[in-house]
């Protein structure tokens, strides 16, 4: 999408069709400030869209991770929104998010329940099980995790361009993600309903915990609506 000389827009990257449908709609009216992209799954996919988007546009002011997230921290419920301060790896990488850009965006979503001055964990594989979070956070101390927050910190580095991540959490500290949901999305984000079926043939004393994921998806969603709705014209980007 070409853009006026002066305005540089901000990349937001999403991961999940679900995800993007909402950022997408919000930003439509300001397409020349603000472009939500699809990645897919995972920060290899983060990375790619990033860059790419990054290639198309020239340049960019900015890029921001935005979506859902998996609480770590038994204090934050779903529908929190995580400003974190840092996106953390497996291996011990760190990138740090904008400071100015994170404080003027928490300053415009006065209210809603936000977690600030934390760590995002970037992960390789969803972390399905409470102990699995526990041992987590344990590892690295991070109150949240994502799969594709360090794939685009990376890009922006990259780019030497600022980079934030909003992120809003969807599943809490003792979910347990039903295994029926392990092939109901595909590789790029879009939904797999042969492989949601397919689950729960084999698995159907999943559906009430997919009734309970379900809600809880809706009350992200909207969630994700008023912050993109919040930060417009430019998320918070004053520079």
């Amino acid at each position: 999408m070409a853009t006026s000389d002066h305005i540089r827009p901000i990349g937001l990257i999403t991961a999940l069709a679900q995800e993007y449908s909402v950022v997408s709609g919000v930003a439509a009216p300001v397409s020349d400030r603000l472009i939500a992209v699809q990645s897919g799954l995972g920060r290899a996919a983060g990375f790619l869209a990033a860059a790419e988007l990054g290639r198309q546009e020239k340049q960019l002011s900015g890029l921001v991770s935005i979506g859902f997230c998996g609480a770590l921290d038994t204090a934050i419920a779903t529908g929190s929104v995580i400003l974190p301060s840092a996106i953390v790896t497996a291996d011990n990488e760190h990138f740090d998010t904008d400071a100015d850009w994170t404080s003027v965006v928490a300053a415009k979503m006065a209210g809603m329940p936000l977690v600030t001055e934390r760590a995002i964990y970037c992960a390789t594989e969803v972390i399905e099980t409470q102990a699995g979070k526990q041992a987590t956070r344990t590892q690295c101390g991070a109150c949240a995790v994502d799969m594709e927050s360090a794939g685009i910190a990376h890009a922006a580095t990259r780019f030497n361009i600022p980079f934030i991540a909003v992120r809003i959490v969807l599943d809490e500290e003792a979910d347990t993600l039903p295994e029926a949901t392990r092939d109901a999305v595909h590789s790029d984000g879009n939904l797999n309903v042969g492989g949601l079926l397919r689950g729960l043939v084999s698995r159907p004393q999943d559906v009430g915990g997919l009734i309970r994921l379900a809600g809880k998806s809706g009350k992200a969603q909207k969630q994700l609506k008023a912050v993109c709705e919040a930060l417009l014209p430019d998320f918070g980007f004053t520079r």
